[in-house]
Order: C-alpha cells, then structure tokens, then sequence
C-alpha cells in the first residue's frame, strides 16, 4: 500500500486527476491540499515560489505505473509531478477496503 503524492498545477487539474484515477479505480480516497513551493532561481539565487494543489491518494503499490501511464496520457502538456510514500501500517478493515475496492493486479 502507498500514498501516491500528485503535485497538480492547481485546483482544477486536481479535481480532474482525481476524477480519472477514481472512475479507473486508481484511488481509493483522495486528500487535496494548497502548497507554496519555494525554489532558488539560478541566475540572482532569489528564492521564487509557485502555488501548486497536492493530491495524497490511498492506493495499491503494484498501481503505481498505472497511474503514470494515465497521467502521462492524459496531461501531455502540463505533467503533473508523481511520487510515492510507503504505508507501513494499516487498520486491516482499511487495509481489506482498499484492495477491494481499487483495481486488480
């Protein structure tokens, strides 16, 4: 099990990478959240910063390459960033819910 982290540009996007990774079964549950990324810009060393909305998704690791293959498909021109994070431990009712309820590998 993981948490896939999708850094979308911003709200709208999020919202319609969640519906596509949801009506495919690629995601159980979905938590959004607004983010200031900071970053030094190379030529003066200023920082600059961008807001981006973040998705954490509960999901099954083996899922992980499907759900970049989708968004690669689905966002050629503006791709959105994609990682995950190990769950470790899980209620195994929660744990039973969500390879129930996402797709078979």
């Amino acid at each position: 099990m993981i948490l896939a982290h999708i850094m979308a540009t911003d709200r709208v996007q999020a919202l319609e990478i969640i519906d596509l990774l949801m009506d495919k079964k690629l995601l159980l549950q979905a938590a959004v959240s607004e983010k200031t990324i900071y970053q030094k810009k190379t030529e003066k060393g200023e920082l600059v910063s961008e807001h981006r909305t973040l998705i954490i998704g509960k999901t099954k690791g083996l899922l992980f390459s499907a759900i970049n293959k989708e968004l690669k498909k689905h966002f050629v021109e503006n791709m959105p960033m994609l990682y995950s994070v190990p769950i470790i431990y899980m209620d195994e009712e929660l744990a039973d819910l969500l390879r129930e309820n996402t797709a078979k590998v």
